[in-house]
């Protein structure tokens, strides 16, 4: 099973394939793992002697950095030299290697940063995907929370529907308060955020609460509601009624789907151009 292929990219082309140590593979795993090896090898090589690898370089920190976190896989460094004399390296060979790799992704990212999307683009890609910036109704909605557990005496059913009476006709008497009310009484985490639920379509919620939620008006507070976690108040504070979604409000996700897509054509483009003379 001996083949003259970079101990580093057989380790990383094993665990991609196989997730396994070249060790631990059979026959034709190896050799599987071994052509994988060799075009990775073959690769790297033709990136690092491109024009676009002038004047890259990795900085002491940042080679230090990830063999750092090689490291700190193993329970000792003795585990970690063991393992790499397994697979064929020692602690030179490896810095070598990840060096290498390191200088590889940083001029993939040169090749990719020199994309750039324009608010042309962004507006045409808005313009010609109309189905793609639709939405549904959406309603903005707060809760407070109370959990049912028997183990409590506040926390059982008949104690958190008095609890959650009282709080009602506080939020009667001072209809501005819920956020304040939730902060202070809720048991969800939302509590923190004045018992904020976000801008919601319908069916996110427990069934009960999305019943409930779409069937209020704006601004309206709900009655007691029980959920499968416990019981609720509900407000919804805004609709938002079916419609497009602004561009403005699109631009954002639009030049990073265009420019993830972009910078991807132009990376396998550019690998493809180092081979082209081939």
């Amino acid at each position: 099973m001996v083949e003259a292929v970079d101990p580093y990219l057989l380790l990383n082309a094993a665990a991609q394939l196989f997730g396994k140590a070249p060790s631990e593979l059979d026959e034709a795993q190896w050799q599987e793992a071994v052509a994988l090896a060799g075009k990775e090898s073959l690769l790297q090589a033709r990136i690092l002697e491109s024009r676009e690898a002038d004047g890259i370089g990795v900085t002491q920190e940042e080679l230090d950095e990830a063999l750092a976190g090689l490291r700190a896989a193993y329970d000792s460094h003795t585990a970690f030299l063991e393992d790499l004399l397994k697979n064929g390296m020692n602690e030179s060979t490896l810095t070598s290697a990840v060096e290498e790799k390191l200088r590889v992704e940083k001029i993939m990212q040169v090749v990719a940063e020199a994309v750039t999307v324009s608010d042309a683009d962004v507006e045409a890609f808005y313009l010609a995907n109309p189905d793609k910036f639709t939405h549904d109704e959406l309603r903005e909605a707060r809760h407070i929370l109370i959990t049912i557990n028997t183990q409590f005496p506040e926390n059982r059913r008949k104690a958190v529907r008095a609890r959650l009476k009282k709080i009602a006709g506080e939020l009667q008497g001072r209809p501005g308060s819920f956020a304040d009310l939730a902060l202070k009484h809720s048991e969800c985490p939302t509590a923190l955020e004045g018992g904020v639920l976000g801008k919601l379509p319908q069916g996110k919620l427990y069934a009960e609460l999305d019943r409930m939620l779409f069937a209020m008006g704006e601004g309206e507070d709900s009655a007691i509601i029980e959920s499968p976690i416990g019981m609720h108040i509900l407000r919804c504070e805004r609709i938002h009624p079916a419609g497009i979604v602004p561009l403005k409000e699109a631009a954002d996700s639009i030049r990073d789907h265009l420019l993830q897509s972009r910078r991807s054509s132009a990376q396998k483009q550019w690998i493809r151009s180092l081979f082209a003379s081939e």
